[in-house]
C-alpha cells in the first residue's frame, strides 16, 4: 500500500472526524466523528503493516460518504504499491520477524531470509 496516499487519507479522516465531533447540532454527527477517528487509526495501522488491504478498503469506502477526498486517497493507497526500493532494511526485518513470530515460516527459513535481506542491503 502506498503510505503517502494513506497519510493523505488519514489527514482528511481526522479533519472530518474532528469537524463532526465539534458539530453538536445534530446527534448523528457524534457517531460519524467517532467512526472517522476509528478510520484514522486504521489507516495509521495500515502504514505500519498491521492492518490488511481489505480492512483499509472497507474503511475507505466508508470515508467516501463522510470525507470524499480521504476515501478516494484510501482506495488509491490500497490499489497502488510503493516501489520496493523504498522499503528499508529495518522494515524488511520487522516483516520477517512478524512472519516468524506468527509461525508462518520456520527458524531455518527465517535465518535464510534474514541473511539474504542483510546481504542485499
Amino acid at each position: 500500500m502506498n503510505k503517502t496516499y494513506l497519510t493523505v487519507a488519514q489527514v482528511f479522516a481526522l479533519i472530518s472526524g474532528i469537524a463532526f465531533l465539534l458539530a453538536f447540532m445534530a446527534i448523528i454527527t457524534i457517531p460519524l466523528g467517532v467512526l472517522n477517528i476509528v478510520a484514522f487509526n486504521v489507516l495509521g495501522k495500515a502504514k505500519k503493516g498491521i492492518v490488511d488491504k481489505d480492512k483499509v478498503r472497507n474503511w475507505s469506502i466508508y470515508l467516501i460518504f463522510t470525507s470524499l477526498i480521504g476515501g478516494i486517497f484510501g482506495l488509491l493507497a490500497v490499489e497502488s504499491d510503493e516501489p520496493s526500493s523504498s522499503t528499508s532494511l529495518e522494515q524488511k526485518l520487522i516483516e520477517l520477524n512478524r512472519l516468524y513470530d506468527n509461525n508462518f515460516i520456520t527458524k531455518e527459513e527465517y535465518d535464510i531470509r534474514r541473511k539474504k535481506i542483510i546481504e542485499k542491503d
